[in-house]
């Protein structure tokens, strides 16, 4: 995490302490939205890249069809994470 990002969250951390409950409700809403927001934005992204949603369109087919084989396994995701 950058400077920048831990000096914005203990900036606002220090005026999350001064609201009262009512206004810190409507940060809370504030926060759920932009995560929602930022969400949608991913999406939006992937479905507007052709490529990324051919790539899509044949895991899916791959995946009706059975051919298993063509997929990573979990285990094997999980050993490079």
């Amino acid at each position: 995490m950058t400077t920048y990002a831990v000096n914005y969250k203990r900036k606002a951390i220090e005026k999350l302490d001064l609201l009262s409950l009512d206004k810190l409700k409507v940060v809370l809403d504030f926060i759920e939205y932009l995560e929602q927001k930022e969400d949608i934005d991913a999406t939006l992204e992937i479905t507007a890249d052709e490529n990324s949603m051919q790539n899509i369109r044949a895991a899916d087919q791959a995946w009706e069809a059975g051919r298993v084989q063509e997929f990573t396994s979990w285990k094997n995701v999980k050993r490079h994470v």
